[in-house]
């Protein structure tokens, strides 16, 4: 298989995972409703709590008044785990090499707010790789985070649709893997794990 094959191959199956990514929160929102979904939401962990470790304060300072403050508190061992140092990009540290990996197009002035949310989840796999996992709300308060700042960097409706629609398959994912660490999956456990929630949600209005 050529170099270009080999690209557009691993295109067409980055495009179809994000597509039935999309699928799966859309029908998670259609099913639960949206008085559920809004329950889910509310239900959810607090956006800051109690502070357990290390990584629980960089996230802490990520998300509260002194963003950079995370870089100076930087959890031992970071670098080497993760493969990079965090920079500060508009005062606030981020993955230099993330962006904004949505499954429809996102403003770009999205994406500097989109690196600063990739370094708070990575400090959320460093703490799972290293038997210091973060606290539930430590997930919940970087999504917050990076809704917040899209929707105050907005000018136009389109914008803040953007923002919103980027809220909420935000919410129902974190929401689908229980407020964890983020990790890769499969379609198939794409598909299972949705479905389980849904499953267990509808149950529950019974």
């Amino acid at each position: 298989m050529t170099t270009t094959s080999a690209s557009n191959s691993l295109l067409r199956r980055s495009v179809r995972r994000l597509g039935i990514g999309l699928a799966i929160t859309f029908l998670t929102l259609l099913i639960l409703g949206g008085a559920s979904v809004a329950s889910v939401v509310a239900a959810s962990p607090g956006r800051v709590g109690p502070i357990t470790n290390d990584v629980d304060r960089a996230v802490a300072e990520l998300v509260g008044s002194s963003p950079g403050d995370a870089l100076t508190h930087l959890p031992a061992g970071f670098e080497s785990a993760m493969g990079y140092r965090p920079v500060l990009q508009d005062s606030r540290p981020v993955n230099p090499a993330g962006s904004c990996s949505s499954p429809i197009p996102l403003p770009t002035g999205f994406e500097p707010l989109c690196r600063a949310h990739d370094f708070g989840y990575d400090l959320l796999r460093f703490g799972a790789r290293t038997d210091h996992p973060a606290s539930p709300w430590a997930r919940r308060a970087l999504d917050g985070m990076l809704v917040d700042a899209m929707h105050d960097s907005c000018t136009d409706p389109l914008c803040e649709a953007a923002a919103t629609v980027a809220d909420g398959g935000l919410s129902v994912n974190s929401w689908r893997q229980d407020w964890r660490a983020p990790k890769r999956e499969s379609t198939s456990d794409l598909l299972s794990t949705a479905t389980l929630h849904v499953v267990e949600s509808v149950g529950t209005r019974r």
